[in-house]
């Protein structure tokens, strides 16, 4: 019966020592709680954002969604009548072998040679353009927004 008695007792005491620790625990918790609001109430508050700032930051960030969706659009029509154009100039270089004298072939290289070279040009014009529609819109939308 006396080592039931000392098994009670020693569970009591290791009961009393968790709820020591857990006390001992939770005045740590709310000490470092109110030394962090202490510490944390010495330093400036945070200026508020400026209202004119935020409107002008929203403006330019709406325009260049814009803007880059307006060149995304552009650069996919190019790139649809530049696949246009490739198509159109195999269908023409595969024409060639349906020559049927050699004046016929002839003729038929020399167009699909000026219609490459046509097609050439189209392309590199409506890079240049587009590069520099790109730059222009970008300038534009830097002055209207900046400073």
């Amino acid at each position: 019966m006396s080592e039931v008695k000392e098994k009670s007792d020693g569970s009591a005491v290791l009961e009393e020592v968790f709820q020591n620790i857990r006390k001992a625990a939770e005045t740590n918790l709310r000490l470092q709680q109110e030394l962090l609001s202490q510490f944390s109430s010495l330093w400036p508050a945070a200026p508020a954002p400026q209202t004119a700032m935020m409107n002008r930051l929203q403006q330019f960030r709406s325009k260049w969604v814009e803007t880059v969706s307006g060149l995304a659009r552009k650069h996919r029509e190019v790139m649809d009548r530049q696949y246009n154009a490739a198509i159109e100039s195999l269908d023409a270089a595969l024409a060639v072998t349906d020559a049927g004298s050699p004046e016929e072939l002839r003729r038929r290289s020399e167009q699909f040679c000026r219609k490459t070279l046509d097609c050439v040009r189209e392309v590199t014009e409506t890079q240049v353009q587009e590069i520099q529609n790109a730059v222009a819109k970008w300038t534009d939308l830097v002055a209207k927004v900046g400073p």
